[in-house]
């Protein structure tokens, strides 16, 4: 037995530092519509997740949105469905209890239960009306990832027992059934934003396209790749289709599109100092007809021609 929870302990070690890794590769994307993250240290990343973000209609769910002036009832749900539409919930569905917390640490016998490496109070001036703050962590000590609200608890939940309560981890699926199944650091963030922003978004991952048309052209050739690799990889490792697969391949499509012509078009300035990282294998100056988009069985290849993202080569490594 002693042998088997080594061996155990070491895979779920292995599977942490795969999750930190993730953490750093996804912590520094923007762009995105319904969130904003950044990285604190190598265990922590931040994230502000929009409550009522003012984005069309059919981006949401087909749940009915209030007209100006009018509220529309919610109630809270004791539930394991953690959606918005129960906002606020009850702190019983929404956190992990302190009996929980002391089984799952592995301190239980020290009494300590699964405190972030620190308290919410110090992150109150962090508070935003406009969104509520979580904190996503990969702690060695723990061997599993955990979600913990440093900002806005009221909004989420009542009946909250101050400080206790507030730095108690959430109740996620992904994340209680992370240890058994190949969950990703995408899913939690899709578990999160389902749970806080209302009404519910169809696409939790929807792309902001303002955002990187501003940006100037060689930063929007660097932000637009790193959000590319982010949506094959949400695209291509799902273990079954969830609501917004089709939405992702479709905002994946656009901002494929918009990368490549934004490259050509520095290209032709003579612009791009590292040109020859973006030189394709088969033909100088050549790229993808715009009219190309990428296939629903293989993101990384476009369909309508020979040309694909593996085509080229990106001194950034995000395709």
């Amino acid at each position: 037995l002693t042998t088997m929870a080594a061996e155990k302990e070491k895979q779920l070690k292995k599977r942490l530092n795969q999750f930190l890794g993730e953490l750093l590769q996804t912590g520094s994307i923007n762009g995105f519509r319904h969130f904003v993250m950044y990285m604190r240290g190598r265990e922590e990343m931040m994230i502000s997740v929009m409550n009522e973000p003012g984005v069309p209609y059919n981006s949401y769910t087909n749940e009915p949105v209030p007209s100006h002036g009018e509220q529309q009832p919610r109630t809270s749900s004791c539930s394991n469905s953690l959606t918005s539409s129960n906002l606020p919930y009850d702190k019983r569905s929404l956190l992990l209890s302190a009996r929980t917390q002391l089984n799952l640490s592995g301190l239980g016998d020290q009494g300590v239960g699964l405190p972030p490496a620190s308290p919410s109070d110090r992150e109150i001036s962090m508070a935003d009306e406009n969104s509520t703050l979580f904190l996503i962590a990969g702690y060695s000590r723990y061997n599993n990832p955990y979600v913990w609200v440093r900002a806005n608890h009221a909004r989420l939940a009542k009946y909250l027992d101050g400080n206790a309560d507030n730095d108690s981890p959430l109740r996620l699926k992904s994340t209680l059934q992370w240890a058994q199944e190949d969950i990703k650091l995408w899913d939690i963030l899709a578990e999160l934003v389902k749970l806080c922003t209302y009404p519910p978004p169809i696409n939790p991952f929807e792309v902001d396209f303002d955002y990187f048309e501003n940006l100037p052209a060689q930063e929007q050739v660097l932000a637009s790749g790193a959000m590319i690799s982010f949506l094959q990889k949400v695209f291509s490792h799902r273990q079954q289709d969830k609501p917004y697969t089709a939405h992702v391949l479709k905002d994946l499509n656009k901002l494929t599109e918009f990368h490549f012509k934004t490259v050509a078009s520095l290209l032709q300035q003579g612009a791009i100092p590292l040109a020859d990282n973006y030189r394709p294998f088969h033909k100088p100056n050549t790229f993808p007809e715009h009219s190309n988009r990428i296939s629903s069985s293989n993101p990384n290849s476009l369909s309508g021609g020979t040309h694909g993202l593996q085509g080229y080569k990106f001194s950034t490594g995000m395709i």
